[in-house]
């Protein structure tokens, strides 16, 4: 059950986290809004006043194209935001582990 706990925390913080980021960059709640992220078989939305709900369709399956772009080099593996630096990427989402 404590890993339950632990892979929920994570996933709204790195949503948050991606919100955050979004809203920097002059992004507003109105143009995040029904926003849907993939954690595990989970499906988190952004709502009409930017909360985070889990949304519960069921099993999640996901499936890859293989002539999608590679992704660059420089990504944080939590959390997907893209850095100049690999130092960066690896730093994003660290204190996560």
């Amino acid at each position: 059950m404590r890993m339950m706990t632990r892979e929920m925390t994570s996933a709204e913080e790195l949503v948050r986290k991606w919100m955050m980021n979004q809203q920097e960059i002059g992004r507003t709640t109105e143009d995040m809004k029904h926003t849907r992220f993939v954690y595990g078989s989970r499906i988190m939305e952004i709502g009409e006043d930017g909360t985070i709900r889990e949304r519960s369709e069921g099993d999640v399956i996901i499936f890859r194209s293989p002539e999608q772009p590679q992704p660059p080099a420089h990504l944080c593996r939590c959390c997907s935001m893209e850095y100049d630096t690999e130092k960066d990427a690896l730093q994003c989402c660290a204190y996560l582990d």
